[in-house]
């Protein structure tokens, strides 16, 4: 009775055509991760293209924004944004990029983002010292040193600069990335402005500005 032949094992290490396509770069800021990827429809009617994901080990899945259609028998190339969370660090990540039902390897690229503002964005001053609270918001991701001592020129529209006003911190703050600090500042206006004119400065306040405004004010408003 003869005897079954044994199949020949599948020989290894041979590449699916998947497994050849290259691995995708996904790059931007934490807000604007972009990428393209490559559809390829066979079925025998046109498909639409709605739905895409984004996969991190350890990390929830991010759906993407993606709409594409695609004809019968095509092959298009699709652009899928993502957006991950705001104060994630600049670097290179392993992820997935499913569209379509299809995952495919990829690599997240975190470019650095630098934002930040205060709030108040704008004070009214006058001659002397003043508290102002402050809350500063760091909407990028990477840390910011709020520097405890910052100046800034006075303008009251003419040629020249008038003198600096100032705003002191008791001491120096690092806002972390994606986060925000409440802190109490002290504004300093010098004595010698020209009451009649307004006068403006920006002073920094890490990467934001505090906008001051100095209005003009009558001989019985003067400080005395």
């Amino acid at each position: 009775m003869p005897t079954a032949r044994r199949k020949a094992a599948a020989p290894k290490g041979r590449a699916t055509p998947a497994d050849e396509r290259p691995v995708l770069l996904v790059a931007g800021p934490p807000s604007q991760l972009r990428t393209t990827v490559t559809v390829e429809n066979t079925a025998g009617q046109q498909v639409a293209v709605r739905a895409a994901a984004l996969h991190r080990e350890g990390e929830s899945v991010v759906p993407g924004g993606v709409a594409a259609l695609i004809p019968a028998g095509a092959t298009a190339t699709v652009p899928v944004s993502f957006a991950i969370a705001p104060g994630t660090p600049p670097g290179e990540y392993a992820a997935e990029v499913e569209v379509g039902g299809t995952r495919r390897a990829a690599v997240v690229r975190v470019e650095p983002h630098l934002s930040m503002h205060v709030s108040p964005r704008r004070v009214l001053a006058e001659a002397g010292r003043q508290a102002i609270d402050l809350v500063v918001s760091n909407d990028g991701n990477l840390d910011v040193t709020v520097a405890a001592l910052a100046r800034a020129r006075t303008d009251d529209g003419g040629p020249e600069p008038g003198p600096d006003v100032s705003l002191a911190l008791d001491d120096a703050v690092v806002v972390a990335a994606a986060t925000q600090v409440s802190t109490t500042a002290h504004l300093e206006v010098p004595a010698g402005l020209d009451p009649t004119r307004r006068h403006t400065a920006s002073i920094p306040v890490g990467l934001a500005d505090l906008d001051v405004i100095i209005l003009p004010r009558t001989g019985s408003e003067s400080p005395s």
